[in-house]
């Protein structure tokens, strides 16, 4: 069994994706941990989920905590969506272990958190969004390309471009998960999310249609 830990810091919206994802996909694969450094719904969401979680005091120059919590889980992958930039030293215990989601196509609109990068693509009117998952090195949004996913965007008449991003972004993130721990099992080029063709590269390295009672699951009822 491969084993996943999350660092994070906020509502845990990839967190939620990922977990109903591989209960949907029956993979060999579980989440450990969750460890957060502060107060968030994430760590709510591991409380409801029976997942191991711990908040923790994180800064550059105070990493015992999370090194400890780490090799404790002996995770063979960790996501960081935490709002903190992971030191040197850290990255190093897990070489090639730490990977990202960006909602951006970096390196474009890199050091945003969250859907700030939407609002950035919009002031600049970008004609094609999507999102990036990335290994993490000590510089911000720097480490090298997982993969990626992209869709054409019209700012005056898509109303779902939220949406829409976090979707085919969470889905990314899977791919990137699946890639790194040698799952794959078949390919994606293409998948249709609010009337979007939403094209992947390279190819997601799984088949699977998230419909519309999955979504909502992950966006409504993290107790279910």
């Amino acid at each position: 069994m491969s084993r996943i830990v999350f660092l994070v810091s906020g509502s845990g919206g990839s967190l939620k994706f990922v977990y109903y994802a591989l209960e949907k996909m029956c993979l060999d694969v579980k989440i450990v941990g969750i460890i957060s450094d502060r107060d968030c719904q994430a760590i709510e969401f591991g409380k409801n989920k029976n997942i191991y979680f711990k908040k923790i005091k994180y800064q550059k120059l105070n990493v015992v905590e999370l090194q400890f919590e780490l090799k404790k889980l002996n995770p063979d992958l960790i996501i960081t969506n935490i709002h903190k930039v992971i030191d040197k030293e850290t990255l190093n215990l897990f070489p090639n272990k730490f990977i990202n989601l960006h909602y951006s196509l970096l390196p474009a609109f890199s050091g945003l958190i969250g859907m700030e990068t939407l609002i950035k693509a919009k002031e600049q009117n970008v004609g094609f969004i999507g999102g990036t998952c990335h290994l993490v090195n000590e510089k911000v949004d720097c480490g090298k390309i997982i993969c990626q996913a992209c869709f054409s965007i019209n700012w005056q008449t898509d109303l779902n471009s939220i949406d829409t991003l976090f979707k085919c972004s969470s889905i990314t993130l899977l791919g990137g998960i699946i890639k790194m721990l040698k799952l794959e099992s078949s390919q994606t080029l293409c998948l249709n999310i609010n009337n979007k063709k939403i094209y992947f590269s390279p190819q997601l390295p799984f088949k699977m249609n998230f419909e519309k009672d999955f979504w909502e699951k992950v966006k409504n009822n993290p107790k279910s």
